[in-house]
């Protein structure tokens, strides 16, 4: 029987307890599984590894002549998918989407509903001991929701935009047929002709060459003057600097931002310091289960791999994602 050397880097996103490590070399006795962790591994174990699950240093896969699958534990790939990275020209590369959604529309719905609320504004109050209240600008079920990007992240948003009875508005690459929670489908070519109707503009789509500062000056120009912007995606999607300004003169009511150029943010970025920002570490993705979830992942696409077919959510080099 071949031996497959298997290397699983812990990270905030995957942590498999012993008994799964067990059941996982049980289930495929070819595996010789090496457990380490993505931030401070030696460089040298990468160097047998055939498949790799987790974060590798981007820099030391040039040395990786064995490798033939890397499998992340985030759905953002943009780190790995430059083919010249590699050794081998014809690795497979796949990523965890599908495990996150969820968690991250219970995110995104938070803040929509933590702005519509003043929720944010009654936190800070609290240490004021300030006893003032607001209404909302607009009641949530009257609002639109306008989400770019509707792979499983976008899905998930915009189906629980739906159960809070939003408009819902997508807007993705390309033309399919449109789901009933869904009010209107367009195509990113139409994306100036809609944003204004959005109170609410979701960034969920997938960080490439195409969709860098994909909203941008003009587009931040073109949204309804009071609508929030919130980002679960990737910083570089939004013009940060022009989402300063509209930010800045009042032209936007605020912006929830999940992901931020670069990360961390920097301590003297103005952003810290706007009253109408809610800024998290890039932990909308966290849920307590997301490290079963990868596991389950991890385990179906070996399947996969020792088959020869076709790894779920493989990525394509060409399209970059």
């Amino acid at each position: 029987m071949k031996q497959i050397n298997t290397l699983l880097l812990n990270n905030t996103h995957f942590e498999p307890t012993p008994d799964q490590i067990v059941a996982l070399e049980k289930e495929f006795p070819m595996l010789k599984v090496t457990l380490d962790v993505s931030k401070t591994y030696e460089p040298h174990l990468l160097l047998d590894a055939e498949v790799v699950l987790g974060f590798p240093r981007p820099e030391e896969l040039k040395n990786a002549k064995n490798l033939k699958w890397l499998q992340t534990a985030s759905s953002g790939i943009a780190q790995y998918v430059d083919r010249s990275l590699y050794a081998n020209e014809d690795v497979l590369l796949s990523n965890a989407v599908g495990t996150y959604g969820r968690a991250i529309a219970d995110h995104v719905l938070g803040m929509v509903i933590g702005f519509n609320h003043q929720l944010f504004k009654y936190r800070d109050q609290m240490k004021q001991q300030l006893w003032q209240r607001y209404f909302p600008t607009k009641d949530l079920w009257d609002s639109t929701m306008l989400v770019i990007g509707f792979g499983d992240l976008g899905q998930s948003v915009a189906r629980m935009a739906k159960a809070h009875s939003m408009r819902t508005i997508v807007v993705k690459r390309t033309a399919t047929a449109k789901p009933d929670y869904v009010d209107h489908l367009y195509t990113t070519d139409e994306l100036d002709a809609v944003i204004g109707e959005a109170d609410y503009l979701v960034i969920c789509a997938a960080s490439t060459d195409e969709t860098a500062h994909l909203i941008d000056q003009k587009r931040l120009g073109l949204m309804k003057k009071g609508s929030y912007l919130i980002n679960v995606s990737r910083g570089n999607i939004v013009d940060q600097d022009a989402l300063i300004a509209a930010l800045e003169s009042g032209h936007l009511g605020g912006a929830g931002l999940d992901v931020t150029t670069p990360e961390p943010l920097p301590a003297d970025s103005p952003l810290w310091q706007m009253e109408n920002v809610m800024i998290s570490p890039h932990s909308s993705g966290l849920s307590v289960d997301c490290s079963d979830q990868i596991y389950e992942l991890f385990k179906e696409n070996l399947r996969r791999y020792l088959a020869g077919d076709r790894l779920k959510n493989q990525i394509d080099f060409d399209r970059g994602y």
